[in-house]
């Protein structure tokens, strides 16, 4: 677990919890549960969030087609990683 209660994380923070399933605490308070990872050219990656059976069908379909969502690392207070 990670995240102080009512600050972001920070980008740093949120590299360790990337392409792994978590449950996220966002600005607002609500709860998901599902995987970020940075996506595009360095230096203009942005960050990237999909439903953890999403993030798992491209794995193994990387031509098909991912519904991911375009996130600001302010955005998530909190994560824990879930266990495989």
């Amino acid at each position: 677990k990670f995240g102080a209660k009512g600050s972001a994380m920070g980008l740093p923070d949120i590299r360790t919890f990337m392409h792994a399933p978590c449950r996220f605490r966002l600005r607002g308070g609500k709860e998901v549960f599902g995987v970020v990872w940075e996506c595009g050219p360095v230096p203009d990656q942005t960050l990237r969030f999909a439903s953890i059976g999403e993030y798992e069908r491209a794995r193994h379909d990387p031509q098909g087609h991912l519904d991911a969502i375009a996130m600001q690392p302010e955005e998530i207070l909190w994560a824990e990683r879930l266990a495989r």
